[in-house]
């Protein structure tokens, strides 16, 4: 007869400190900070304690709610000088970033970053020197971080066998056309969308495509291992669409939606961001509101649809500490490392499909 014994009690195991380094200490900083203070007690159940010993900030002065650090600081070397298992960055531009989080890879500390701005323009860049310090990069959180996907097919070598992905990617521009759908106009619709914070003051990176373009260009180096010069993309903001169009896709069976489409075609890739008329057959048509998905078809797996919000400071922050807790762990943890190598650059093309009025049809 199987006998149950109770489980080893926490003080009995060996506690695993994972030291934090934090770079920004803004609105996601500040909900990593908090996180990892309510979760001590989860986290101390499964053998790790969380200890967030100094952040970076621009101005100290600046008032901050709930944990703080154990230490602050403005200078940069103050904070290089410390001693980490991981870093995570939440910084929002691209310098100071590219600079810090590239020292930080070369003295061998994995990086978790969040900052879509920093991955997408040196992405490539900080992986060489991660690969050659013998160590990783992640960026699970810099795209769609509320529907956490890369890490699986990080650590899962046929399901990484991608071929393509379409993807709604930019919660605000989606909210702003599920708006205008419903015969809101489009500056009304912008309004709304900075009211309740789902847009920025200035929401032109939203609107006109940037931010959606700095996220295929992540997407396209960790889903199909190459990598791209942004420039090289066809972008279209959301503009130019009313109410007349979307009702139009309506009655041909569709709709119009903001994504991202990517396709590796031998040494090429065929992408482009922008509107496009999605089938109603596709799973993206019944994506609303200001909701994410992308949609990836593999070699082995068939179509994968990942959903849910984009993001927002609290699911951000949750999953840059689930990757800060495994990035911790070291490369062992992960012997499947894909996309941790640089990857190849590769020409980029846009696609040839039919067309609803001057927009793609995203193929089926």
């Amino acid at each position: 007869m199987a006998v149950l014994t109770a489980p080893e009690p926490v003080a009995a195991r060996s506690l695993r400190v994972v030291r934090i380094g934090l770079l920004g200490l803004g609105n996601v900083g500040q909900a990593v900070a908090r996180m990892a203070a309510s979760a001590a007690p989860a986290l101390r159940e499964q053998g790790i304690a969380l200890s967030i010993e100094c952040a970076l900030v621009q101005d100290i002065a600046k008032p901050r709610r709930g944990p703080k650090p154990a230490r602050v600081t403005s200078n940069a070397e103050a904070f290089l000088r410390g001693r980490y298992d991981v870093v995570i960055d939440v910084l929002p531009s691209r310098e100071p970033a590219a600079t810090i989080v590239g020292r930080v890879l070369g003295k061998g500390t994995p990086v978790v970053s969040g900052n879509k701005i920093l991955v997408a323009a040196e992405g490539r860049r900080l992986r060489r020197i991660a690969a050659r310090a013998g160590t990783t990069l992640r960026v699970e959180a810099a795209v769609i971080a509320g529907v956490p996907f890369i890490g699986a097919f990080e650590r899962r070598p046929l399901a990484a066998d991608v071929t393509r992905f379409a993807g709604i990617v930019n919660g605000t521009s989606h909210f702003i056309l599920t708006k205008i759908e419903e015969g809101v106009p489009f500056d009304a619709a912008v309004r709304e969308a900075q009211r309740l914070g789902y847009a920025e003051p200035d929401p032109e990176a939203d609107v006109a495509g940037r931010d959606a373009l700095g996220k295929l260009t992540i997407l396209t180096e960790t889903l199909l291992g190459v990598a791209i010069r942004p420039a090289s993309v066809s972008v279209e903001g959301i503009e130019a669409l009313t109410p007349a169009d979307l009702a139009a896709a309506r009655r041909l069976g569709g709709a119009i939606k903001p994504v991202i489409f990517a396709e590796r075609a031998g040494d090429l890739v065929n992408a482009f961001v922008g509107p496009a008329f999605v089938p109603a057959s596709h799973p993206l048509a019944g994506i609303t509101g200001r909701d994410n998905a992308i949609a990836i078809d593999t070699c082995h797996n068939g179509r994968l649809l990942f959903a849910g919000p984009g993001a927002g400071p609290d699911v951000t922050a949750a999953t840059l500490l689930d990757d800060a807790i495994e990035a911790a762990a070291g490369p062992s943890a992960h012997p499947f490392a894909l996309r941790s190598r640089p990857a190849p650059l590769v020409t980029v093309r846009a696609p040839e499909t039919p067309r609803f009025r001057q927009w793609p049809v995203l193929d089926v």
